[in-house]
């Protein structure tokens, strides 16, 4: 007997589970989101300018700090961007908002989530926290987002 699993996107609520072990997690990467005013360089990557663009209205306009955590299992992974076993697989924080979006795998494929800290779904209270958002940005930019994640791992957990 063959079982086939579709993973199908769903674009009003978050598909990834929250995550209630961040503590636990490595930070690989801490970065910024700049304020609504900031004018990047022209050179800046596409992927870039487009993510500055859809998240610089957080904490009003100011900016916000970006903090990336991995499960300790997934460094690995996460260091060769994939393939990913199930399970949690990035968690990324806006700090000053308290925004959490998490990327999930299950049978290989990418789920995403997007919650506040207490985990709370909040996928629906701004267009560019739908799920929809996630799947447009991380499949739009395949030269960057490879197997579900974007970011690129720059600190100490990789040297």
């Amino acid at each position: 007997m063959l079982i086939l699993i579709f993973v199908t996107h769903s674009w009003g609520t978050s598909q990834a589970t929250f995550p209630k072990n961040i503590k636990s997690m490595v930070l690989v990467k801490e970065s910024v989101i700049p304020g609504k005013d900031v004018v990047l360089p022209k050179e800046t990557p596409m992927f870039l300018q487009e993510t500055v663009k859809m998240y610089n209205w957080i904490n009003n306009g100011q900016g916000t700090k970006l903090n990336i955590f991995i499960p300790q299992n997934k460094l690995t992974q996460y260091k060769k961007h994939g393939p990913y076993s199930d399970g949690i697989t990035a968690v990324a924080i806006y700090e000053d908002q308290d925004i959490i979006f998490v990327t999930e795998h299950i049978a290989g494929q990418p789920l995403y989530g997007i919650y506040n800290r207490k985990g709370k779904d909040i996928s629906g209270t701004h267009p560019s926290l739908s799920i929809d958002a996630c799947y447009r940005c991380h499949e739009g930019y395949a030269d960057i987002c490879k197997n579900g994640t974007c970011a690129v791992p720059i600190i100490g957990a990789f040297k």
